[in-house]
């Protein structure tokens, strides 16, 4: 199994890099390849609805130059992608709407591409925001047909910078949905 970790944080060495670094960690020990792809090494632009990837329907975004659809390639190669998001302001971090809104359009009028894909996601936020930004990628999973994989509890943290591992239940999600996953793995 392939696993594609989209981190939409800010900072790389804060709780939701942790947490990736964790995640990474447990599923290459249980034989999962992955790759993290950071977003904000990425400058993308908004989508600005010119409806080219539709015209084409080839599942490319016109704008060649951001990246985006570079990270289009590499998670339609992925059998598992990975959203993890902090959650700012009740909801996922700039960076990362401008390029989910952007993906999501290109892959709804071009190739459905992560059509039957597994999913997960992880979320954090210090005070509030962490359940919004978690709902909002799990709405963007599902609105791309992929097969959202939950834990219970939820994956979604609620932690200041540094001290994220004190989430109990957080922690008991994460450990949770490392093990579906790697059931998961197991039978592919």
């Amino acid at each position: 199994m392939r696993a594609l970790i989209l981190n939409g944080s800010a900072r790389p060495i804060g709780s939701t890099g942790n947490i990736v670094g964790d995640i990474i960690e447990e599923l290459e020990k249980g034989g999962v390849e992955t790759l993290h792809v950071p977003l904000y090494e990425y400058h993308f632009n908004a989508c600005n609805a010119c409806r080219t990837c539709e015209m084409r329907g080839d599942g490319r975004c016109m704008d060649e130059a951001d990246g985006t659809n570079e990270i289009l390639e590499v998670m339609r190669q992925a059998d598992l992608i990975i959203l993890a998001a902090p959650g700012y302001a009740a909801g996922v971090p700039g960076v990362m709407k401008l390029f989910l809104e952007k993906a999501a359009l290109v892959l709804s009028k071009g190739d459905r591409g992560l059509h039957g894909k597994y999913g997960a996601v992880i979320s954090v936020a210090e005070h509030d925001g962490a359940d919004a930004a978690y709902n909002e990628l799990v709405y963007w999973m599902l609105h791309n047909e992929m097969l959202v994989i939950g834990s219970c509890p939820l994956t979604s943290f609620k932690t200041g910078y540094d001290d994220y591992r004190k989430d109990i239940l957080g922690m008991k999600g994460l450990k949770n949905l490392v093990s579906h996953i790697l059931e998961i793995a197991e039978k592919e």
